[in-house]
C-alpha cells in the first residue's frame, strides 16, 4: 500500500530568526570588525570550551591547573596528565554536546529558564575552581553568570526560547573556530591550537581534526534542532 509522504512544515517565525541569527554570528566570527561586536558571546563560548577541557582532564586522570580566557576571546587550560587526545578534543566536541543538550532541553519556556540557570551554575563552578589569573576571563565569567540568571528571570515565552536555543547553537558552531584558527596557523606557524595538539599526538594532520570537529558539531546541531523542533510542532 502506498503511503503519502510526510510534508515538511515551515519554520515558525522565531525558528527562522534563530537560524538567521546563528548564521550571521558564524559569518561574523570570520570578519575582523564584526568579531569585535561578538566578543561578549565569544567569551561565553570560550568559558564553556575550556571547561570541557578541564572536565575531560579530570575524567582521564589529569589535573587542570587553571582556565584562562583572554581579551581577544581565546582561552587556554594548562593540563598535566590525563589522556591528551581526549582532553584536546573535549573543547569542541564537549561544547557541541552541551549545545545539543541545551537545544533539546529548552523546548518550553520553563525548561529554557532552567537550562539558563544550570548553565549559570556551571560557570559559577568553573569560576570558583579553575578560572584564574586573567582579569578579562574573571570579569567575563562573572558577567555571564549574572546575564544568564537575569535572562532566566525576566524573559518569557518565545523570547526565552529564542535566547536559550541561540546559546545552544553557538556552542555547536564553536567548532567553526577550529577552521578559523587553522587559517591563522597557516599565516603564523608558531600559533597553537587544539587541532595542532592532536596532530602532534596522533601524527594525523591538524586539518583532519579541524574538519572532523566541525562536521561533528554541524551534525549535532542539525540533529538536535530537528528533534527539538519536530517535538515542538507535534506538541
Amino acid at each position: 500500500m502506498l503511503t503519502k509522504p510526510m510534508e515538511s512544515k515551515p519554520l515558525r517565525p522565531h525558528q527562522t530568526a534563530l537560524v538567521s541569527a546563528a548564521v550571521a554570528a558564524a559569518v561574523g566570527y570570520a570578519v575582523p570588525i564584526a568579531h569585535l561586536f561578538l566578543l561578549p558571546l565569544q567569551y561565553l563560548n570560550t568559558h564553556i570550551h575550556e571547561l570541557c577541557h578541564a572536565i575531560a582532564a579530570i575524567g582521564t586522570g589529569g589535573d587542570p591547573a587553571q582556565i584562562l580566557v583572554f581579551a581577544n576571546g581565546s582561552g587556554v587550560t594548562p593540563v598535566s596528565g590525563g589522556l591528551l587526545p581526549l582532553v584536546a578534543s573535549a573543547g569542541y566536541v564537549g561544547a557541541s554536546l552541551i549545545g545539543g543538550a541545551i537545544i533539546l532541553l529548552a523546548r518550553t519556556p520553563e525548561r529554557a529558564k532552567t537550562v539558563l540557570r544550570v548553565l549559570a551554575g556551571m560557570l559559577a563552578f568553573s569560576m570558583l575552581v579553575w578560572v584564574r589569573g586573567d582579569v578579562v576571563g574573571i570579569i567575563s565569567g562573572i558577567a555571564w553568570i549574572g546575564i544568564l540568571w537575569a535572562l532566566s528571570s525576566y524573559l518569557k515565552g518565545m523570547s526565552v526560547l529564542f535566547v536559550t536555543q541561540f546559546i545552544g547553537l553557538q556552542q555547536c558552531l564553536n567548532a567553526l573556530g577550529s577552521m578559523y584558527t587553522l587559517l591563522q596557523i597557516s599565516a603564523y606557524p608558531s600559533a597553537d591550537s587544539d587541532a595542532k595538539v592532536m596532530a602532534s599526538v596522533t601524527h594525523v594532520p591538524s586539518m583532519f581534526w579541524a574538519l572532523a570537529w566541525t562536521l561533528f558539531s554541524l551534525v549535532a546541531m542539525a540533529l538536535t534542532l530537528r528533534k527539538a523542533w519536530s517535538s515542538t510542532r507535534a506538541g
